[in-house]
């Protein structure tokens, strides 16, 4: 990362040279029908002089282009023609611009390694800011960076968070930034910077404001009292700042402990509306002028339980509010979020209307019509109203994705995006270009849905569990190693032709097929949700390090060995497909649960040590030894989780 090119005067003299220049060459400006920034040019999700069609074609709105593209939640942008994102491939993170009617490249800029490329969440958050002929990024690690849109050369970079200490952003930056008179805008969540502006020319810090965490939402800036200011809903407050100077016009506490607000505000002055998370549902503000210089006071005006937004924010359009109440505590991975789709009135939040059909939908408003692009991969033309919504055609353009990134729209192209591919859309092109590709045209990855191996689901699946939840799995998981340990010692006498290490596989197999069944079955038949995988993992570690242990005892020392190197890729292979399960289940915290074994190796060589040395206590020694060693490798786990990761606790 070259952040010392921001702060030559070289790329200073060159960014105001390229600033000054830009108003004289209208190809590097943002121009009417552009979609520069994140939920459109006012940041409302309403398109301006946008013309959708009327209706669709039965196989759906003409495909102009696919692209395949890498990891990410980054939304697109689009100006002059252009169209900006962020992604991430298997050894990088980059800024990309596309051709607007082909699709293809026309450059990439490499900022940084990839983020999570083996968690849940792989890739950026952020949506790119196009202004002045320069196109502005945030990294899910807290990198801002200025680069040009000719050739995405780099002008400037750094890192806000790592500078001001920033928190409340543990899943990955995923503001983007918001360029205001010259400033790029944006949370870090810092003891002494809950809120920066970055000069716009330089990357230098203007000003910072506020003491208290972030979160994932963006900011907006809206006039008040003939006034700009610039509203930040944080993790746990809402600031308002004057965004010309920093100071601090207001703080509202929200919530307490772990939040994280991610829902675009809005606005119509002086009111302004908060949908939170986790089934809070929303607020409606009054913002009052107040003392001098001028300040703003915050009133409640009314408060709703049917309005909470996570990864989709809801829009204003005259005097309703459209949007998506979630009902899960959390938007899930693995599947469509469960909820209703609602119009709200402006004034009193009464709820005149609610859907199950539209789904969990970003929003773009157009004229008269709206486009609502849902979780289920959807793409819906309707008309919405006080009165209900009337569906005028529906696509669906990735039946296999669980779908969260915004859509992006702008002289009648409409670009919507997946983790793996970005396609373009004719809604409403007044020349139309000449394309046989349709829909069903577009390749779809091939989906294994693997949710009947748990049989339910977490509550808060991205936050750590509770020790009670922890001490319930523990206890069931424990009761089904009394389970194999007493049908293996039934058995005993009926397998006592077979030699030790085949019965002891036979209930190293046992406990596999337990701990990996046990959920589903616990989890469909119980009130509380049961995971027992663990017992499965542990379970291979134990055969294969019971494996070695004959491997090193055997008078037969070449198959023993090959059995012990068999049962040791068994174990990593187990390994292995338990990580890659929690990543298809949205189970973001258990992978945990493979970082406990070395707790457990001196257990088990101690009391190994004494079997040998007392074969009169090798019977009853070796239930304790298993009992003590899988205690001190899931208790070591936990340990790693509640230290480490202590997400939501």
């Amino acid at each position: 990362m070259a952040h010392g090119i921001g702060r030559s005067s070289i790329a200073q003299f060159l960014m105001m040279a390229s600033a000054i220049f830009g108003s004289l060459f209208p190809s590097q400006l943002c121009a009417a029908g552009d979609w520069p920034r994140f939920r459109g040019p006012q940041g409302d999700g309403i398109a301006v002089d946008e013309t959708l069609a009327e209706n669709w074609p039965e196989s759906g709105p003409p495909v102009l282009w696919v692209r395949e593209i890498g990891a990410g939640y980054s939304s697109c942008v689009i100006a002059s023609g252009r169209a900006y994102t962020q992604s991430q491939s298997l050894y990088e993170q980059s800024l990309l611009c596309l051709d607007v009617a082909t699709g293809e490249t026309v450059w990439s800029y490499r900022y940084g390694w990839p983020y999570d490329g083996g968690g849940l969440y792989p890739g950026p958050r952020a949506t790119p800011t196009v202004h002045d002929g320069h196109v502005y990024y945030v990294a899910p690690n807290g990198d801002v960076g200025c680069v040009t849109v000719d050739h995405g050369s780099l002008v400037w970079s750094c890192n806000p968070k790592e500078q001001y200490r920033g928190r409340g952003t543990d899943f990955g930056v995923a503001a983007s930034p918001v360029v205001y008179d010259g400033k790029v805008i944006i949370p870090v969540g810092g003891p002494q910077a809950s809120l920066i502006a970055l000069d716009a020319l330089t990357g230098k810090t203007v000003w910072t404001c506020g003491e208290l965490p972030a979160s994932y939402a963006t900011p907006i800036v809206v006039t008040f009292a003939g006034q700009p200011i610039v509203i930040a809903p944080l993790e746990n407050s809402l600031l308002c700042a004057d965004p010309t100077t920093g100071r601090k016009l207001r703080e509202l506490d929200l919530s307490a402990g772990y939040d994280e607000h991610s829902a675009a505000p809005l606005y119509r002055e002086p009111f302004l509306f908060l949908a939170g998370p986790f089934r809070s549902g929303g607020t409606c503000y009054r913002l009052v002028a107040e003392g001098e210089p001028p300040g703003c006071r915050v009133e409640r005006v009314w408060d709703t339980l049917k309005m909470s937004n996570d990864i989709a924010s809801s829009v204003l359009l005259g005097d309703q509010i459209y949007g998506f109440d979630l009902k899960d505590a959390q938007s899930r991975l693995h599947r469509p979020s469960r909820g209703e789709f609602r119009c709200l009135d402006w004034a009193d939040g009464t709820v005149r209307w609610s859907s199950e059909e539209i789904g969990h939908a970003n929003i773009i408003v157009a004229n008269d019509k709206a486009l609502l692009f849902n979780d289920r991969g959807e793409l819906r033309l309707c008309r919405l109203s006080a009165d209900g919504v009337e569906t005028l055609a529906v696509a669906t353009v990735f039946p296999e994705d669980v779908v969260w990134t915004s859509p992006a729209l702008s002289e009648g192209r409409v670009i919507v995006r997946t983790h793996s591919q970005v396609v373009c859309l004719d809604v409403g092109l007044k020349d139309k270009p000449s394309t046989s590709t349709t829909i069903a045209d577009i390749p779809q990855p091939v989906k294994f849905d693997p949710t009947w191996l748990l049989g339910g689901e977490r509550e808060f699946p991205a936050a750590t569990p509770e020790l009670s939840d922890l001490r319930l799995w523990y206890g069931w998981m424990l009761a089904g190693w009394t389970a194999s340990w007493l049908l293996g010692m039934h058995l005993t006498g009926w397998l006592a032709r077979w030699s030790a290490p085949t019965r002891e596989r036979i209930y190293w197999l046992g406990l596999v097929f337990l701990g990996a069944g046990g959920s589903a079955v616990l989890n469909r038949y119980g009130q509380h949700y049961i995971f027992t995988w663990p017992l499965a993992i542990w379970a291979l570690f134990l055969g294969s390090y019971g494996s070695f242990l004959h491997a090193l005892q055997s008078p037969r020392p070449p198959w023993s060995v090959t059995t012990a190197r068999l049962s040791l890729v068994l174990f990593l292979l187990g390994c292995g497909l338990y990580f890659h399960l929690c990543r298809w289940l949205g189970i973001a915290i258990e992978w945990c649960f493979l970082t406990g074994f070395a707790a457990a190796v001196p257990v088990l060589l101690l009391t190994d040590f004494v079997r040998q040395r007392s074969p009169r206590l090798a019977g009853w020694l070796w239930p304790v030894r298993d009992v003590l060693a899988f205690s001190a490798y899931y208790w070591g786990c936990v340990g790693f989780m509640k230290w480490w990761l202590p997400v939501g606790s």
